[in-house]
Formats: C-alpha cells, sequence, structure tokens
C-alpha cells in the first residue's frame, strides 16, 4: 500500500488514506505528509494527524451487517433459544485462546443463569473447547469453530465478549450492541485498548485487561449486567450512537470528489 501511495503522491495525484484504528500505524503516520484527506475511523485520531485533512467516516462494514435480520428469526437459524439473554463470544477469525479458556472456564456458574452462550472459538481451538462444552453438559453453550454468517450472530446477541479490533468495534456499534472488550495486549501500541476504551468513555462497552479477565470476573460482570436490564439498554444506545454504517458509501464518495478536482 504505501508504494502505491507514494507513486500517486510523486506524480502529484490525489491521494486518500484511511486509518481504521484509534492509534494510527507507522504508515499512515508517514503517508499522512502527502495526503489530500485522511478518513478516520474514531474522531479520537484526528490529533495525530493535519485537521483540515481529516474526515470522520467510520470503517466500512459488510453491507448484510448494515441491517440485520429479526433476533427471533435469528436465534431459530442458528439453532438457539428464541427467548434466552444470548451472550456471543467473539475471538477473531482464528479464535482467541486467552478469552476460550476463560469462558470455558465459566461455565459451571454461567449455566446457573437464565442465558445461552454462542462462542466462536477458532479452528484450531475447536476440539479443546467443544470437549470441554460436551463436559460440562449444558445444553445452551454452543461451540463455533467459525461463524459464516456473522449478521445472524449479531443480531441474535444481547451481550458481546470479544477483542476490539477495529472491525469488531465497527460493527458491533452498528449493530447496536453493549459489549465486553477485553483487548488483545500485544496490538502494536496497544491500540485495541484505546478503541475499546473510546466505546467505553461513551457508555458503550466495559473494558477489562486480558490480565484480569477471570473466570470469576467474567461470571461478576454477566450477573450485574442481567441484573440491570436498563443498564444494557443505556449500553446499547450508546454503542449505536457511536456505530457509522454509511461509512463504505461516505467514504467512496469521497474519494471520487478529490478525484474530480
Amino acid at each position: 500500500m504505501a508504494a502505491v501511495a507514494l507513486a500517486q503522491a510523486a506524480r502529484r495525484g490525489s491521494l486518500l488514506i484511511h486509518e481504521q484504528n484509534l492509534i494510527p500505524g507507522r504508515t499512515n503516520l508517514w503517508l499522512s505528509k502527502f495526503a489530500t484527506r485522511i478518513c478516520l475511523t474514531f474522531d479520537d485520531s484526528m490529533r495525530y494527524f493535519p485537521a483540515h485533512k481529516c474526515v470522520v467516516t467510520g470503517l466500512p462494514i459488510r453491507s448484510n451487517l448494515v441491517r440485520l435480520p429479526r433476533k427471533d428469526v435469528s436465534r431459530n437459524s442458528l439453532g438457539l433459544s428464541v427467548d434466552l439473554f444470548t451472550i456471543l463470544v467473539l475471538g477473531g477469525s482464528q479464535g482467541a485462546q486467552a478469552l476460550n479458556h476463560v469462558v470455558a472456564g465459566s461455565v459451571t456458574e454461567l449455566s446457573k443463569l437464565p442465558i445461552q452462550i454462542y462462542h466462536q472459538v477458532g479452528e484450531r481451538n475447536f476440539d479443546e473447547i467443544d470437549a470441554r462444552r460436551e463436559h460440562a453438559a449444558w445444553s445452551h453453550y454452543y461451540v463455533r469453530a467459525y461463524i459464516n454468517d456473522m449478521a445472524l450472530a449479531y443480531s441474535a446477541a444481547d451481550l458481546v465478549v470479544g477483542r476490539s479490533g477495529a472491525s469488531t468495534v465497527a460493527e458491533i456499534t452498528c449493530a447496536g450492541l453493549p459489549a465486553i472488550f477485553v483487548p488483545y495486549p500485544y496490538a502494536y501500541a496497544d491500540h485495541q485498548r484505546y478503541n475499546a476504551e473510546f466505546v467505553a468513555t461513551r457508555g458503550g462497552a466495559l473494558v477489562v485487561p486480558e490480565t484480569e479477565f477471570t473466570s470469576e470476573k467474567l461470571v461478576t460482570l454477566v450477573q450485574e449486567l442481567l441484573a440491570s436490564p436498563e443498564k444494557l439498554v443505556i449500553m446499547g444506545e450508546a454503542s449505536r450512537s457511536l456505530g457509522k454504517p454509511d461509512a463504505a458509501t461516505d467514504i467512496a464518495a469521497l474519494a471520487v470528489e478529490i478525484a474530480k478536482k
């Protein structure tokens, strides 16, 4: 990407770049000197770039995530109970071992609550976590290696537990879901923590460092949220207020605009 962008700058052409995380990567910081416009996912990123070049567009998400199916339709499609509070656990396409172990270790206590869990664990972790699911013998714990239809998963959920990469944050906020974020601690410049805190400080999520994310902590948080349905509603509304479902359209329109100039 950097080579193509630099070639465009060398020929004095228009250049549009996009920074997906709140903390910019080194490449975009360098390319910002040559950029005509800089699209941002988070408005807090503006302090790292020339303000007059910045436009807060959000991060493009898949079109099928913009308008989600009805919750009951999604739960039926996924084989879930229509009436139970549903927690969606996401660790990215590869899964997240730390999240997997905590959630699987929480099943004994969580099974006492009126909930169900839909847990994406990653291909490499599936056999281990599915064996723990089978041992727990809780019929409302669903383990999947990979989720093919995220629209159904988000629509079915009442709460998300997961990492806080930019795409995940963009999708969750567009879905208007409250979240418990456990940022990946080894991401460049700790950018996942900053992504998560952006949502949390605006009321849409809770943030738990991986070092503090234990089975006991998860059970306590779930119990507290179940006991405060009004808090979940407020968190969901705050999350939705941060979503930018038209990001792809807005970025395309901006690209056309600067190309014409």
